[in-house]
């Protein structure tokens, strides 16, 4: 019984779920992984990088019949099923919400500026002791005028 294709989750190990996107791809599924931005400064050096908004999951498009080779794919832990031994359903709406969050970047985040003990931003006082002193003659000079 075929009631038309729709979108299913695959529990993955929690590193790998680009790995596992990729082949989902190749076995000709469609395939989401839902991703938010991450931007922080140490030091003064910003950073940034690209982290799942659900670690561990992949969405997947299927038919209800032709899952059966996506829990073989190296990193899947397993496919969330419903009692019948079929994929859970993913609404319309559910996932309507996560591509439109992934595509505006509506769940970016900006962390906090972090410091080691190595650096020490610039104060007041630091920058008002920074002048340069008046030069001081050389020893030749010096000598050269005591003799």
């Amino acid at each position: 019984m075929t009631t038309g294709s729709y979108w299913a989750v695959a529990q993955t190990f929690t590193t790998m779920e680009h790995l596992v996107l990729r082949d989902i791809e190749k076995t000709n599924r469609g395939a989401f992984l839902p991703t938010k931005a991450r931007f922080w400064k140490v030091d003064g050096r910003e950073y940034a990088k690209e982290v799942p908004m659900l670690g561990g999951y992949v969405f997947f498009m299927t038919n209800g019949e032709d899952w059966a080779g996506v829990p073989d794919i190296h990193g899947v832990y397993g496919v969330l099923v419903n009692p019948n031994r079929t994929p859970m359903r993913v609404l319309p709406a559910e996932m309507a919400r996560m591509e439109i969050s992934h595509a505006t970047g509506a769940l970016n985040e900006t962390l906090p500026a972090r410091f080691t003990k190595y650096y020490r931003p610039p104060t007041k006082k630091s920058i008002r002791f920074k002048r340069s002193r008046r030069p001081r003659p050389g020893n030749r000079l010096r000598n050269a005028t005591a003799a």
